[in-house]
């Protein structure tokens, strides 16, 4: 049985479902929408009562994924396809939320070496 000696790296990456949104980043982006909603909702309540709650909760995620899309491409084009979890791994270890092992600033360059000093 013979094996594929060269398989293209685009049959392994998640496809695109939604105005250049992957699955994950869609749910990503409609988890931040509905915390969104609710945020921008919480002051509108004395205006037009606890309806207003639900309807931000629903109305910001489709908001957010139909402007939000035409961004995130923009964004990802040319990049690596991990690029947007990598960003939010290293905004999350600059909050100190993040994994601690995780390097965020290396000196190598700045101090003009290649190699260790020994």
């Amino acid at each position: 049985m013979q094996t594929i000696a060269f398989l293209p790296d685009r049959l392994n990456v998640e496809p695109v479902v939604f105005r250049g949104f992957t699955t994950p980043e869609m749910g990503l982006a409609a988890l931040a929408g509905i915390v969104l909603g609710l945020v921008v909702s919480l002051p509108l309540i004395p205006l037009a009562g606890w309806v207003i709650l639900p309807t931000g909760m629903l109305v910001m995620p489709l908001l957010l994924i139909s402007f939000g899309g035409r961004w995130l491409a923009q964004v990802k084009r040319g990049k690596p396809e991990n690029y947007l979890w990598l960003k939010l791994e290293e905004k999350k270890r600059r909050l100190g939320l993040g994994d601690p092992t995780l390097i965020i600033v290396a000196r190598g360059w700045s101090l003009r070496r290649s190699r260790s000093a020994r």
